[in-house]
């Protein structure tokens, strides 16, 4: 697929960068919406977190595995 402002991903969140939200003993997933393209991998994203404040993400690179401070596509039911 391909990334394009307004379509919903699973922003994988690291706390200040440097150390993991924990969640159930791994990294929170948050969807995230995306507010600008810059190619096919790299996108900005705003992150929805379950809180009072979201969460803006700058240059965030795609990887299906999920690593941390990363965005995937949403599993297909």
């Amino acid at each position: 697929m391909k990334p394009t402002i307004g379509r919903i991903v699973i922003y994988t969140l690291y706390q200040d960068g440097l150390e993991p939200c924990r969640q159930n003993g791994g990294e929170t997933e948050l969807p995230a919406v995306i507010v600008r393209v810059w190619s096919d991998t790299c996108v900005n994203l705003k992150v929805l977190t379950d809180g009072a404040t979201d969460q803006w993400v700058t240059s965030a690179c795609y990887d299906a595995s999920a690593s941390q401070r990363t965005w995937r596509w949403p599993a297909r039911a």
